[in-house]
């Protein structure tokens, strides 16, 4: 018992400590580019130095604080973690393993048990049971392994962040991508302008080599960043989530639906409303059953 307890503190020791520097690694990048463009001759320089353009520069600058602000705003937020309750195991831990691995795909009526929909019904499927919270997960749910706890409409767990994405915090996951994709595009902008034009190879080499560099990193950053924020875009105006889309074929209550039914799409516009001025845990499992009884006229999933 001892050595499992050591062991585990040195497990959150590490984590802290991996917390920690991907956290600065991310501020040292999105401050550290632009301040190479703020100290060299460029429309940043001009800008906020010379005050050529006061205004162009503070832009700049209070985009960039924004995208750090939503940053730092994902990553400290409740993402949703559902409530616990400690007190009772459920099963055994050599259950929990499995249970844990299955539970997206199992039948048995322990787990998942596919009901007929009723005008009274607000749950068509059974909800799954969290052995390791001992809790009765809500629909769209999920157990995070690295977080140790169930979440809201759990999205993913993300590295970069150092934390999951789930119901409350998944709006300023999509703010913090698509204003550092805003950024990174600015930025590459201002550092290809940078650049000095001259005859000879080993004098423009001395003077463009840190705008080159710039210039790499932000192309590399820039096609990351709007892949994620083009995927999370359609997922936010689908009302789905990275985790459904993966696993539909293994999700009880999505499995036994046909392909293009999404039992929680409302349409474009509302799904996006929703999404993004949503200050409140949905009840899902309403929204599914009103849907399903809306698409299937003989009320069984």
């Amino acid at each position: 018992m001892g050595v499992c307890s050591c062991l585990s503190a040195l497990c959150r020791r590490i984590r802290c400590g991996t917390h920690v520097l991907v956290r600065l690694a991310h501020t040292g990048l999105s401050v550290g580019v632009p301040a190479t463009l703020i100290f060299k001759d460029s429309i940043l320089h001009k800008s906020l130095i010379l005050q050529e353009d006061l205004a162009y520069g503070i832009g700049y600058l209070l985009l960039l604080m924004f995208s750090l602000a939503m940053y730092y705003t994902a990553c400290f937020m409740d993402p949703g973690y559902v409530p616990v309750n400690r007190k009772k195991s459920l099963t055994s831990t050599s259950d929990l393993s499995s249970d844990e691995e299955e539970e997206d795909d199992v039948d048995s009526a322990e787990n998942s048990t596919m009901l007929k929909i009723s005008k009274d019904s607000e749950a068509p499927v059974k909800l799954r049971k969290c052995g390791f919270c001992n809790i009765e997960q809500p629909m769209r749910a999920r157990h995070c392994e690295d977080c140790d706890r169930c979440v809201y409409k759990y999205d993913h767990h993300c590295p970069w962040l150092e934390t999951c994405v789930g119901e409350k915090n998944h709006k300023y996951f999509w703010l913090f991508l698509f204003s550092k994709a805003v950024i990174i595009w600015w930025t590459l902008y201002i550092a290809w302008k940078a650049i000095v034009h001259t005859e000879e190879w080993n004098e423009w080499f001395n003077l463009n080599v840190l705008f080159v560099l710039d210039i790499l990193i932000l192309i590399v950053g820039g096609l990351t960043v709007t892949g994620l924020l083009t995927f999370h875009s359609y997922l936010m105006l689908t009302n789905m989530t990275t985790w459904e889309l993966v696993s539909r074929e293994r999700i009880t209550y999505l499995r036994n639906l046909d392909e293009e039914l999404n039992p929680f799409h409302q349409g474009y516009c509302r799904n996006a409303i929703t999404f993004l001025c949503n200050c409140r845990l949905t009840q899902w499992a309403s929204l599914y059953a009103k849907k399903l009884r809306e698409e299937l006229p003989s009320g069984l999933v």
